[in-house]
């Protein structure tokens, strides 16, 4: 009971004293980055027995897969929160990034899957603020994003109350109505304007918070469902994943070659990773999990790159303009530049990067199956297709950021600390890219 109630309100205490110290957005950062990491610590103390206990009513258990899954959840907390020690994240980050970490928290330690998915829906309206944070305006970004998981909920409450009754009382197919929330949670066509809506208003930081560290946990929601109740694959969920899927790697190709503006680039980058991770789902069940987590992580660096190189380049220019690319933005900061390059190309999962080991394994296991009639031939083409096409848009976006620009915004040199820092992260990214076995051994020791 104690080792609940230090894992669920401690986040929150925390929240609370990060929303006094808005005003200083450096000690707030660095006080949620301390309160993860101490807790991050705390938990790998933890011995955790799998007893459920009774806790505000509800049955919990700390296990050894949800305790690893928190300890990763934590992790890119302190990652994301030492990030924003340095580049600015808006008022509403960290606290945003706790609560939201309590409530998924709750949501992987609860037995209960409808109270589950309530916490869930919670965690989203938290980390909906981050997508707006520090913003006045439009909120479209964080309404589409909340209205998502809203809509997914009910659809996994149906199919979960169905399931528990006879056949014969089921109003609605379940695997149809599964592969619908998962095309919504995951940004599946046509429900990934959501995520491009993300895009065009989140701050970098909050970006990967959204769609690179908290997507984990409804995936491993969904992967359990499969894994409990394999009869949902069927072959109408099949081919709605199938469909959605391929449609969504032809349309993100499409729009990040004819984007006119950075974001929408990124925005697109990011929706052909999320449709990779959709075919996940009907691979083999271990393979598609282990997958699905191999491309979450990768994602989740990648865009981590994409934000340092984002801040570093926007440095020079403080305002992107939304008509067209940036001309020549990357020849004030070509170490903000290169990270940005490497950001993007780990997102499309090219060789020596981040992404690689995730898109190849999901790409040659699509194959396979293709090469066999279990699924359609045409799907590994459009994946290739997808990706060929914003490998071009990436190559485009990067040609007008080195394009020439008026000698009064040159000769800019970066401090050397800065020069050194940017050195050894893209180091360490090669290395990871060099040894993905360390990504896939953090993922092989995840259950769903």
């Amino acid at each position: 009971m104690a080792t609940l109630q230090t894992l669920l309100f401690t986040p929150l205490l925390a929240a609370l004293v990060a929303r006094l110290l808005a005003r200083q957005p450096q000690l707030m950062a660095a006080a949620g980055a301390l309160t993860a990491g101490v807790l991050w610590l705390w938990l790998r103390t933890v011995v955790p027995s799998g007893t459920a206990v009774l806790f505000w009513g509800q049955p919990m258990a700390l296990t050894p897969e949800n305790q690893a899954l928190l300890l990763l959840l934590l992790a890119g907390l302190v990652i994301l929160f030492g990030l924003a020690i340095i580049f600015p994240a808006g008022d509403w980050f960290v606290a945003g990034g706790l609560v939201g970490f309590a409530f998924l928290s709750a949501s992987l330690l609860t037995l209960t899957f409808a109270v589950a998915l309530a916490l869930v829906l919670l965690a989203t309206g938290a980390l909906a603020l981050t997508v707006q944070s520090g913003r006045a305006g439009s909120v479209r970004g964080s309404f589409r994003y909340l209205l998502a998981v809203l809509l997914a909920v009910p659809l996994l409450l149906i199919v979960n109350w169905q399931l528990a009754a006879p056949p014969t009382e089921w109003l609605l197919p379940p695997g149809e109505l599964a592969a619908l929330a998962m095309l919504l949670l995951l940004a599946g066509f046509p429900f990934h304007v959501w995520l491009l809506a993300v895009v065009n208003e989140a701050e970098p930081l909050p970006l990967a918070l959204v769609a690179g560290w908290a997507p984990i946990v409804p995936l491993t929601m969904l992967f359990q469902t499969l894994a409990t109740y394999p009869n949902l694959i069927d072959a109408t969920f099949r081919q709605l994943i199938w469909l959605s899927g391929g449609l969504t790697l032809l349309v993100a190709g499409v729009l990040a070659l004819t984007a006119v503006h950075l974001r929408r680039v990124i925005g697109n980058i990011v929706l052909l990773d999320m449709a990779l991770t959709i075919l996940c789902f009907t691979l083999p069940e271990i393979v598609g999990w282990e997958t699905a987590v191999t491309l979450q992580i990768a994602r989740f660096g990648g865009l981590l790159l994409l934000a340092g190189g984002w801040w570093l380049v926007k440095q020079h220019q403080p305002e992107w303009p939304l008509d067209k690319l940036p001309t020549g933005a990357g020849r004030k900061s070509p170490w903000g530049l290169a990270l940005l390059g490497v950001g993007l190309f780990s997102l499309l999962g090219l060789p020596f990067t981040l992404g690689f080991a995730g898109q190849w394994r999901v790409l040659t296991a699509v194959a396979d199956l293709a090469n066999n009639g279990s699924i359609p031939w045409w799907l590994p083409a459009l994946a290739l297709l997808g990706l060929g096409l914003g490998a071009a848009g990436v190559l485009r976006l990067l040609a007008a950021l080195l394009a020439p620009m008026d000698d009064a915004l040159q000769n800019a040199n970066a401090p050397l600390w800065q020069q050194g820092m940017v050195g050894l992260v893209l180091l360490l990214s090669l290395w990871l890219a060099l040894n993905p076995g360390v990504i896939t051994a953090v993922a092989a020791t995840l259950s769903p």
